[in-house]
This record gives structure tokens, C-alpha cells and sequence, in this order.
């Protein structure tokens, strides 16, 4: 699935969801939504749709992608793609307490992570 833009000259560059962090040696992004489910599930927590929670969810991203990236740091641009993810993904199961945060959540938060990550990194 492509986050913005299919085309190579587009203003994403072909970017893909999957591939999206390759420039920072993550492969295949599935690597991070799974880690970021194994940190949350470490402290045992349901989803609750309210801010703190979606905060917790960036927090595990952040730590999963200290682990699978070969940056030191957090560059710019990935903070960014976080937070403005863990807006858009709030507003979206903000009246779902119901969602699968394994099924659901985790992945759509990833999805706009990339999307935004796509916008971001050129």
C-alpha cells in the first residue's frame, strides 16, 4: 500500500508503508508494529482510547524503533511522523474502546506513522 504516492518522481518517492524506514535500516515495518505490541503487552495494558494511552502506544514505537533502527537517535523527522500519528490515530478510535489493539489500532497507528514518515524524510 502506498502511503501518498505510488510513482517514483512522486512527492514521496515510490515510498511504501512496509519500506518506509529503509533509509534507516529497518526493512520491513512490521518488525515495529510487533515489537511496539510486545512492549505494551510487557506492562500488560488494555486499550483505553484516551490520550495518555495513545502517548503510551508512541512511547512503545519510539523504543521499537531505538531497537530495530541503525540510527543512535530519533531523527527530526521521525519524532515528528510519531506525534502527528498518535493525533490521527486517537481521533480515529477515540470512540472505540471495543478495537484490538494487537488487530487494529497498532496497525493503523504504523500506517500513518509511515504515511507521515514518507511526507517527512525528503
Amino acid at each position: 500500500m502506498a502511503a501518498t504516492d505510488d510513482s517514483p518522481t512522486g512527492p514521496t518517492g515510490g515510498c511504501t508503508t512496509t519500506a518506509s524506514f529503509d533509509d534507516h535500516g529497518i526493512e520491513d515495518g512490521s518488525d515495529l508494529i510487533q515489537d511496539a505490541h510486545y512492549r505494551l503487552a510487557d506492562v500488560d495494558v488494555a486499550f483505553e482510547p484516551t490520550e495518555s494511552f495513545f502517548a503510551r502506544i508512541e512511547t512503545a514505537f519510539v523504543w521499537a524503533y531505538l531497537g530495530t533502527s541503525e540510527d543512535r537517535g530519533v531523527p527530526e523527522h521521525v519524532e515528528a511522523a510519531l506525534d502527528d500519528a498518535r493525533v490521527l490515530t486517537h481521533g480515529e478510535f477515540a470512540d472505540r474502546p471495543d478495537a484490538d489493539l494487537r488487530t487494529e489500532v497498532l496497525p493503523a497507528f504504523y500506517r500513518h506513522f509511515a504515511g507521515f514518515h514518507c511526507a517527512y524524510r525528503s
